[in-house]
């Protein structure tokens, strides 16, 4: 149970980055892409057990999120220098 609400939480937080106008304007786009090749690779791998399906989307999101942060810090100096530059 533990597991499928971390899953749905997950996917509530999909649908948020899916609908965010900053997350989806292009640039990070990309980094979007790479969420659902992450994801992907889990269902390739045929996990028949539903729980260890769940742990092994659980860790693709987990790595996937280190990226996206990443990203999403290094897109905030950019705009936060292309302020600076402008006053």
């Amino acid at each position: 149970e533990f597991l499928e609400k971390v899953y749905q939480n997950i996917e509530n937080f999909n649908h948020s980055l899916d609908e965010d106008e900053f997350i989806q304007d292009g640039i990070l786009k990309a980094v979007i892409y790479e969420r659902g090749f992450k994801i992907s690779l889990v269902y390739k791998e045929n996990i028949l057990d539903y729980a260890s399906f769940i742990s092994a989307y659980i860790k693709a999101y987990y790595e996937w999120l280190l990226y996206f942060v990443e990203k999403l810090e290094q897109r905030i100096n950019i705009i936060i220098n292309s302020f600076k530059e402008t006053q």
